[in-house]
């Protein structure tokens, strides 16, 4: 197995404690497959608007996530492919149930 350097070590811990919240990883899990607004993750999640808001802010801080601009709306997606793949995994495990 291969060894990480000091600061791989870092960002995955850094990005593992923004992904510690089951709302983060499910809004995670939605932005694989595209794209999002707020609003759009609000009526997904069924979450306020303020809650996604934080959650977003924190998975953007670990630079998990990113936006873009259009017009009056604020995309969000998925900036770091790592955590990307590390979802699509978690999903896998947990859907064999």
């Amino acid at each position: 197995m291969k060894t990480l350097k000091e600061k791989d070590y870092l960002t995955a811990a850094k990005g593992l404690k923004a992904l510690s919240h089951p709302a983060r990883l499910s809004i995670l899990c939605h932005l694989q497959n595209k794209e999002s607004t707020v609003n759009d993750l609000v009526n997904y999640t069924k979450m306020s608007q303020s809650a996604v808001s934080q959650h977003l802010s924190k998975m953007k801080a670990s630079d998990i996530l990113r936006d873009r601009r259009e017009g009056n709306k604020v995309y969000y997606f998925v900036a770091d492919s790592r955590f990307e793949k590390l979802v699509t995994a978690l999903c896998h495990i947990y859907s064999e149930k």
